[in-house]
């Protein structure tokens, strides 16, 4: 009885892992373009309902960033804050309110420049607007 509940433990165990390996990979989210992958969030931006913060996640690991810029329609924003996600990737903070007087509906294009082991790298991703 005992082997039984060790096997279902490790088969529980293996599932979580498998599962975690997919949902970090964002699978079926659009990475954005340019030089590395970015997923914006909140992926619509709804002018009516603010949050504290638009998100930027990347695949660019958070150690080698030397420096860090971001852009909506192309103007630029303040970096309000960045710091390592548990799998040690760059994630960067905007404020909302300052995004959300740049962008008009439909979309808008969120662009991050980072510098990183002393390449100059580029991406964009476009989010939906509502009024």
């Amino acid at each position: 009885m005992r082997n039984v509940f060790w096997m279902l433990g490790i088969a529980g165990v293996s599932l979580m892992v498998a599962a975690g390996s997919g949902l970090g990979a964002r699978s079926g989210q659009d990475g954005g373009e340019g030089d590395f992958e970015i997923y914006v969030a909140p992926s619509v931006i709804v002018k009516s309902a603010p949050c504290p913060c638009v998100t930027i996640h990347t695949e660019v690991k958070y150690r080698v960033v030397t420096a860090v810029s971001a852009t909506v329609d192309g103007a630029a924003v303040a970096v309000t804050g960045t710091f390592a996600d548990s799998r040690g990737n760059l994630v960067v903070k905007l404020g909302f309110d300052e995004v959300a007087a740049l962008v008009d509906a439909p979309s808008a294009t969120v662009g991050l420049e980072l510098v990183a082991g002393g390449e100059a790298l580029a991406a964009a991703e476009t989010v939906g607007v509502k009024e």
